[in-house]
């Protein structure tokens, strides 16, 4: 997380602003959001377990503007 210059407060940022970006089902209490920076797409997945969220996983990729409107019309 750390390495992609991604801290908790951007994570916070990209759960509330960000754009749904699920590509196929998850489990339920699962939310995956994305955010747009530049080129590049950040993606966060969080568990909701009722008490607390529990982060699992951060990523950054690159997708085609054809994929990026694809995402966003979700």
């Amino acid at each position: 997380m750390y390495d992609n210059d991604i801290y908790l407060n951007d994570v916070v940022e990209i759960l509330e602003e960000g754009f749904d970006c699920s590509r196929s089902k998850r489990k339920q209490n699962t939310f995956e959001r994305c955010v747009q920076r530049g080129n590049e797409i950040i993606k966060v997945v969080v568990v909701d377990t009722g008490e607390h969220m529990v982060l699992t996983h951060v990523g950054k990729f690159t997708a085609s503007k054809k994929k990026l409107q694809q995402l966003k019309r979700r």
